[in-house]
């Protein structure tokens, strides 16, 4: 039996128990403003690490299968339309009310492309306006999205340089692939380009940052791909805080200002780079 914790008015909850009720999927619901209150302090105080709260409070719908705890609209509907094998294509998003993110077209195993699809006309259907993400992996799918028109903006995270695309990316993306994606992004009216000035690992083993060069090779591959130089474009700073391994976070940390120069290499190739604001 599954457990879904919802709140009161919830369209998102009621999206996932309409989902689960069309695939016959038993559940228990508790609604967090109603009487199920007291059952879900109890979870969450026992799965606090687990359960994202942001600035406005902790996402809803939560669902518990029991091993596994799949928060948000996205994940939620995810697991329950194929279980752990759209893992990579949702994650919990940071929009709300008509408009849902956390979708990233590159991130999940292109042979579920069909239950992937399913969603998204699941969610346009019941009104939802998609923001997705690529770095340039599964430009089919893409491309059946944008004929389908199923996103309402998209974002592409242009990685680096193409010599040093698949090394950032963890896994190899080919530059015949990341110049489809960047082709088919660039037709989209709602768009944009960026790229985090991440550290790379070097021949000699050391992580350093981008350079402000590989960043204009960057923009140049945009520009190549789209044949266009008046592509939004944005660069973000990386913050070591946030990195996953030790040695990455032992680096100095970026911030708006250093960004300069590499906006200058930048805007050779792509006129309206921008450097995004930093929260």
């Amino acid at each position: 039996m599954h457990t879904l914790y919802t709140a009161t008015g919830c369209t998102r909850c009621k999206l996932v128990m309409r989902k689960m009720e069309e695939l016959a999927i038993p559940y228990q619901e508790h609604d967090i403003k109603a009487d199920g209150k007291e059952i879900f302090q109890q979870f969450y105080t026992a799965n606090r690490k687990a359960i994202y709260r942001g600035p406005e409070g902790i996402e809803f719908p939560i669902l518990n299968d029991g091993d596994s705890i799949h928060q948000g609209l996205g994940p939620a509907l995810a697991w329950v339309q194929a279980g752990s094998k759209l893992d990579g294509f949702f994650r919990i998003g940071r929009l709300h009310k008509e408009w849902l993110d956390g979708i990233i077209v590159s991130g999940g195993n292109p042979d579920l492309a069909s239950d992937f699809l399913g969603l998204l006309r699941y969610l346009k259907q019941n009104s939802m306006k998609l923001e997705l993400q690529t770095s340039g992996k599964n430009a089919e799918i893409l491309a059946a999205i944008i004929k389908e028109s199923l996103a309402d903006r998209i974002t592409m995270n242009v990685l680096g340089p193409q010599n040093l695309y698949s090394n950032i990316a963890g896994t190899a993306i080919t530059e015949a692939e990341i110049k489809k994606s960047i082709a088919l992004v660039a037709q989209f009216p709602e768009r944009q380009f960026q790229t985090e000035v991440v550290p790379v690992r070097r021949e000699d083993g050391a992580f350093t940052y981008l350079t402000p060069e590989e960043i204009g090779e960057a923009a140049a591959l945009i520009e190549q791909a789209s044949g266009s130089k008046q592509q939004p474009y944005y660069l973000r700073p990386f913050h070591p805080v946030f990195a996953p391994e030790p040695p990455l976070q032992g680096l100095e940390p970026m911030n708006s200002g250093m960004l300069f120069p590499y906006r200058s290499k930048a805007r050779n190739f792509q006129v309206k780079t921008e450097i995004e604001r930093e929260a």
